[in-house]
C-alpha cells in the first residue's frame, strides 16, 4: 500500500504544492470550493432521494395507484437536479484542471529549459543509465494524467467520505436490532448492517491490495516502453533520408518491432495480474450488490420491513459499502483514474524533478567556473574537462582567446576538442578551473549538426531572436551569396526544414543566420563537416566579410582551413 505510506504522500505533496501555493492559488481554491459545494449538495441530494425511494416502492407493494403517480412526480425533478449538479461540477473540475496542467507545464518546462538543465539530462544520458527517459512524454502526457488523477481521485475520497457520514446513519437507523446467542448469552448487535458493510469492505480491500500490488511497477514500466517505442518511430521520420540510402528499412523494421514486444509482453503481465484483479473486484461488487437483499429480506418475510425500505436499505448499504470499498474499485483502471496509475505517474515525476535538481546541482557545486567580467578575452585558467562519468579528456590547459581572435582548434579525434569548445562557450559543466568571458556579448555556438526550428525559414534565421527590422531582401541577397537561390521564394513558408534540407543546406542556413545576427563570438563545432571544399571555404570568407570583427573559434580536421584562422591550438 505504497501510495498511503509516508514517501509517497511526500513525493505527491511535493509535486502538488507548487500550484497550490502559486499566484494562481485564489482562483484555483475559489474553484475547489464551489466543487466540493456542488459535491456536498449532491450527496444531501442523494440521502432525500434515498427517503423517496422507499416511499415510492412501498406504494407499489400496497398496489396504491394514486400515491405511485404523487410519487412518480417527483423522479424528473430528482433527475433534472442531479444532472444539474453533475454536468456543473464536471465543468469546473475541467477548468480547475486545464488551469493547474497548464501552470505544471509551465513550471516544468521552464525548469527543463532553465540553465541548460535539458542540455546536462541529455549528456548525462548519453554516458551513463539515466532514470530520466523522454522528459518530452514526461511534460506532455504525465503531467496531465497526474491532474486529472489527483483531481479525480481527491473528488472521490471526499465523495466516499461524506456518502459513508451520510448514509452510515441512514443504515444504523434502517438496520434495526441484530440479536444471537453466543455460548448461551444473548447479543444485541445495533446497526449490523453498517458492522457488515465495514467488514466486507475490510475483506476485498485486502484481498485488492495482495492481487494488485505487482500492477504499480509494470505499469510504470509500460509507460517508460511505450515512450522508448514512440521515440523509436520519430526517429524513422527524422532520420529516413539515412535509412533510405542505406537501404536500411528491414533493420528499422526488426528494431521498431523489438521494442513493440517489450511493449507487449509488459502488457501481457499486465493483463495476467488485471485479469485476477478483476476477479476481486468484479466478485466484491456482484456480491456486495446481493448482499443486502439476502440479509434484509428476512426482516420483510417477518413483516418488520415493507418492500420499500428493503429498497431504501439495499441502496444505503451498497453507498456505505462502496464508499469503505473505494480502495477496490478504483485500485487500478486502465481507461479511469486509478490509485496504482497515480502512484507510477508520481514516480515519473519524482524522478524527473529529482534528475533536474541533480544537473542544476551539478553546475551549482561544479567545480569548473564560468565568470562573465568587463574584459574583451576569454581567459581558460587551469582547466581540467571530464567527461559526466569522471574519465578526465584534458588536463591543465591554460588558454587565452583575445577580442578578434581567430582560432583553430585541431587534433585527433577523441581528444576533447568539441568539449572544449562548449567549455569556452559555456555549456560544458564537467571540470575543474575557471573559464573568464566577456560579459553582454552576443555568443552562437553552430554544432555539427545544424538546429532547424519549427517554423518559417525567416524564423530559422533570426533564432533565437525576434528581430523585424531584418528584411527578405536582406536575406534573399545572403541566401544567393551561400549559393542557397532555390530558398529565396520560401522564405516565409512554414516546413519541416530539417527534412526538406540536406545537412549541406542546413549547415549554409546556420551561416546565413550568423551574417544576419552578426554575434561578437563565434564557435565553430565542425560546422562545415558536409560542405565541399569550395563552399566551406566561401562560409569562412563570407565570415571575414560579414562578421570582420568577431572573434572566431572553430574545431576543424580540414587543415586547408588554417588560412582562415590567425593561431592554432593542437591537443595531443
Amino acid at each position: 500500500m505504497k501510495f498511503l505510506s509516508k514517501a509517497f504522500l511526500k513525493e505527491l505533496w511535493s509535486i502538488t504544492k507548487g500550484y497550490w501555493t502559486s499566484e494562481d492559488k485564489w482562483k484555483a481554491c475559489a474553484l475547489a470550493v464551489a466543487i466540493i459545494t456542488l459535491q456536498i449538495v449532491y450527496v444531501s441530494s442523494l440521502v432525500t432521494y434515498n427517503a423517496w425511494q422507499k416511499d415510492f416502492y412501498n406504494t407499489i407493494q400496497a398496489v396504491d395507484p394514486d400515491a405511485f403517480f404523487f410519487y412518480l412526480k417527483y423522479w424528473p425533478m430528482y433527475m433534472v437536479f442531479f444532472i444539474f449538479i453533475e454536468v456543473n461540477r464536471d465543468y469546473l473540475m475541467q477548468w480547475l484542471e486545464i488551469r493547474w496542467r497548464t501552470w505544471m507545464v509551465n513550471h516544468f518546462i521552464g525548469r527543463w529549459l532553465g540553465d541548460q538543465t535539458y542540455y546536462l539530462l541529455q549528456i548525462i544520458r548519453s554516458d551513463e543509465n539515466s532514470p530520466v527517459d523522454n522528459p518530452d512524454q514526461r511534460i506532455s502526457d504525465d503531467i496531465r494524467l497526474f491532474v486529472n488523477y489527483v483531481l479525480n481521485l481527491t473528488l472521490g475520497v471526499l465523495n466516499a467520505i461524506m456518502k459513508l457520514s451520510s448514509f452510515s446513519v441512514v443504515l444504523w437507523n434502517l438496520s434495526g436490532l441484530l440479536q444471537f446467542t453466543v455460548l448461551n448469552t444473548e447479543v444485541s448487535l445495533p446497526g449490523y448492517m453498517v458492522w457488515l458493510a465495514i467488514l466486507y469492505a475490510l475483506l476485498g480491500c485486502v484481498f485488492t491490495l495482495v492481487v494488485g500490488n505487482p500492477i504499480v511497477k509494470l505499469n510504470y514500466k509500460q509507460q517508460e516502453y511505450e515512450a522508448n517505442f514512440r521515440f523509436g518511430l520519430a526517429r524513422i521520420r527524422e532520420y529516413c533520408e539515412s535509412i533510405a540510402s542505406f537501404r536500411g528499412e528491414s533493420t528499422e523494421s526488426f528494431d521498431a518491432m523489438k521494442r513493440f514486444y517489450i511493449v507487449r509482453n509488459n502488457f501481457k503481465r499486465i493483463m495476467t495480474r488485471q485479469w485476477w484483479l478483476s476477479w476481486v473486484t468484479n466478485l466484491h461488487w456482484r456480491i456486495g450488490f446481493l448482499f443486502p437483499y439476502l440479509v434484509g429480506v428476512p426482516r420483510v418475510f417477518s413483516g418488520d420491513m415493507q418492500f420499500g425500505g428493503l429498497m431504501q436499505t439495499a441502496v444505503a448499504f451498497q453507498h456505505v459499502e462502496n464508499a469503505l470499498a473505494y480502495l477496490v474499485l478504483h485500485y487500478y483502471s486502465a481507461t479511469e483514474a486509478s490509485f496504482a496509475q497515480l502512484q507510477a505517474v508520481v514516480e515519473r515525476l519524482s524522478d524527473f524533478k529529482k534528475a533536474m535538481a541533480d544537473a542544476e546541482s551539478t553546475l551549482v557545486n561544479g567545480r569548473l567556473e564560468f565568470v562573465e567580467n568587463a574584459g574583451q578575452s576569454i581567459e581558460a585558467k587551469s582547466i581540467t574537462l571530464y567527461k559526466p562519468d569522471g574519465r578526465e579528456m584534458i588536463r591543465d590547459l591554460n588558454l587565452s582567446i583575445q577580442r578578434g581572435d581567430k582560432l583553430m582548434i585541431t587534433g585527433p579525434s577523441g581528444r576533447g576538442k568539441s568539449t572544449l569548445l562548449k567549455t569556452l562557450a559555456g555549456i560544458w559543466p564537467y571540470g575543474k578551473g575557471t573559464v573568464l568571458a566577456p560579459s553582454s556579448t552576443h555568443r552562437i555556438f553552430l554544432p555539427q549538426k545544424a538546429y532547424m526550428p519549427m517554423g518559417t525559414l525567416r524564423d530559422i534565421l533570426v533564432y533565437p531572436t525576434n528581430r523585424t527590422d531584418i528584411t527578405n531582401e536582406q536575406i534573399a541577397d545572403l541566401l544567393r551569396l551561400c549559393n542557397l537561390p532555390q530558398l529565396v521564394d520560401r522564405i516565409d513558408e512554414v516546413a519541416n526544414w530539417s527534412q526538406a534540407l540536406s545537412l549541406g543546406e542546413q549547415q549554409r542556413v546556420s551561416f546565413v543566420r550568423l551574417f544576419l545576427l552578426k554575434p561578437d563570438w563565434i564557435f565553430l563545432d565542425e560546422s562545415t563537416s558536409a560542405l565541399d571544399v569550395d563552399n566551406e571555404t566561401l562560409m569562412y570568407r563570407l565570415l571575414d566579410v560579414y562578421c570582420p570583427h568577431a572573434t572566431i573559434v572553430s574545431v576543424a580536421h580540414r587543415l586547408y582551413l588554417k588560412e582562415f584562422h590567425t593561431r592554432e591550438l593542437t591537443l595531443n
